[in-house]
C-alpha cells in the first residue's frame, strides 16, 4: 500500500453528548457537595466528565462511558446512552460504577474513590471494558508490591513509589458488567510502571495492543506511553515504552490519554497535554511501537484543539470526541484528514 502523510483537522462545530450529570440521590453526600460548590461561587469543578469512550451495542444503541471527577466521593464511571448518534445531548442514565477495594482497586488513594478512563472493545461477542483502577500498592525497599491489608496505613508508604493498575470488566450485552477476577480476586490485568492509567486498546495484525500512561523511575521527567501486547485481552506481555518526550508537556500529568489510529500506511498517536487549553499533540510513525522516545520532534505532526480525544468511524463520516471543557461535558465533532508535507 502506498503511504501518504496526513494531518487531522476538526470539521464543524462541537456537539454536546455527555453533559455533567446530576448525582443527587445517586452518590452519598452529593447534595452537600453541590451546596458547598454553589456557596463558594461555583469556583472549580463539580461533577466534571473527562476521559471517556463511545461504543455501539448489538441492539443499535450508542453508549458513552466516561470518568466523572470532582464528585462527592472522588472519581466514578458514568453512563450516557442514545438511540440516535446525532442527538444532543445523550440521555443521562443514572448508571455508574464506583471503585471496588475488595477487588484490589484504589487502595488508600488519599482516602477518596478513584476509578477512571474506561475503554471498550468487543471481541468474540463479549464486551471488554478496560479502566484505571489507580493505586494497586507501593513498592517496598526490596521492590516488592505491598497491597491489601498492609496498605491500610498509607503514611507508612508515603515516600514509596506507588504502583497503579489497569483493570477489566466484561459484559455479554454491553449493559451489565462483571469485574474480571484473577487468582487473588483482583480486577487488575497488570500493574505499572508507576501510575499506570488511561488505557487505549487496538488490534494490529491479530495481536491486541494496549497503550497507556506509565512513569518510569520517579516519573518526574520519564512520563510517557507504555505498550503491552496480548493474544486474548487477558494475558499481557511486559511493557515497552512507545513514546516519551517531556518537550510536549511537563510535569508528568501533561502526558495523558493516548489514542492511536492507522491511516494510509502510517500510525498516528494523539497525546493530550491539557484539558482546558484544548491541546492534544499528534505524532506520526510507520512503527506502532515507536512514536519517538526521548526526542519525538521528527515524528511531530502538530496539535489538535481538543482533549482526551477518541476517534470513531460512523457510516462514511469520521468523528472525534473531546473533553476540552470538562465542566460542560463530553463533546463530539466531525474529523477529516488533510495531506501533510
Amino acid at each position: 500500500m502506498k503511504r501518504r502523510k496526513l494531518r487531522p483537522v476538526l470539521e464543524g462545530p462541537w456537539r454536546l453528548i455527555g453533559p455533567s450529570p446530576d448525582l443527587r440521590g445517586l452518590l452519598p453526600g452529593a447534595e452537600e457537595h453541590l451546596a458547598r460548590w454553589e456557596a463558594g461561587g461555583r469556583k472549580g469543578e463539580h461533577n466534571a466528565p473527562v476521559d471517556h469512550h463511545i461504543f455501539q451495542g448489538s441492539d443499535g444503541a450508542w453508549h458513552l462511558w466516561g470518568c466523572v471527577r470532582s464528585t462527592a466521593v472522588g472519581r466514578i464511571l458514568y453512563h450516557w446512552e442514545s438511540d440516535d448518534f446525532a442527538a444532543s445531548p445523550w440521555r443521562c442514565t443514572g448508571e455508574m460504577i464506583r471503585c471496588d477495594r475488595a477487588a484490589g482497586e484504589c487502595l488508600n488513594d488519599r482516602k477518596t474513590e478513584q476509578i477512571q478512563s474506561p475503554y471498550v472493545v468487543i471481541h468474540e461477542g463479549r464486551y471488554h471494558m478496560f479502566y484505571g483502577g489507580t493505586v494497586a500498592g507501593a513498592l517496598d525497599a526490596e521492590g516488592r508490591l505491598v497491597d491489601d491489608l498492609t496498605m491500610q496505613d498509607r503514611i507508612a508508604h508515603i515516600d514509596a513509589q506507588s504502583q497503579c493498575q489497569i483493570c477489566l470488566m466484561t459484559s455479554e450485552d454491553g449493559r451489565r458488567w462483571t469485574r474480571h477476577r484473577d487468582a487473588n480476586g483482583h480486577s487488575r490485568v497488570f500493574v505499572g510502571p508507576g501510575t499506570a492509567r488511561d488505557p487505549f486498546v487496538l488490534n494490529i495484525d491479530g495481536l491486541w495492543r494496549i497503550y497507556y500512561v506509565g512513569y518510569e523511575g520517579d516519573g518526574r521527567e520519564t512520563h510517557g506511553f507504555a505498550c503491552r501486547t496480548s493474544p486474548d485481552l487477558i494475558h499481557w506481555s511486559d511493557w515497552k515504552t512507545a513514546h516519551r518526550d517531556p518537550r510536549f508537556g511537563i510535569p508528568h500529568y501533561r502526558c495523558e490519554c493516548p489514542c492511536v489510529v492507522q491511516r494510509e500506511g502510517y500510525y498516528y498517536l494523539f497525546r493530550t497535554e491539557e484539558y482546558y487549553s484544548h491541546r492534544t499533540h499528534v505524532f506520526r510513525s510507520e512503527d506502532p511501537m515507536d512514536f519517538g522516545i526521548d526526542d519525538a520532534r521528527d515524528k511531530y505532526v502538530g496539535y489538535l484543539p481538543a482533549a482526551a480525544v477518541e476517534i470513531y468511524q460512523v457510516g462514511d463520516e469520521e468523528y472525534v470526541s473531546s473533553n476540552h471543557n470538562p465542566m460542560r461535558g463530553t463533546e463530539i465533532c466531525k474529523l477529516r484528514w488533510m495531506p501533510s508535507e
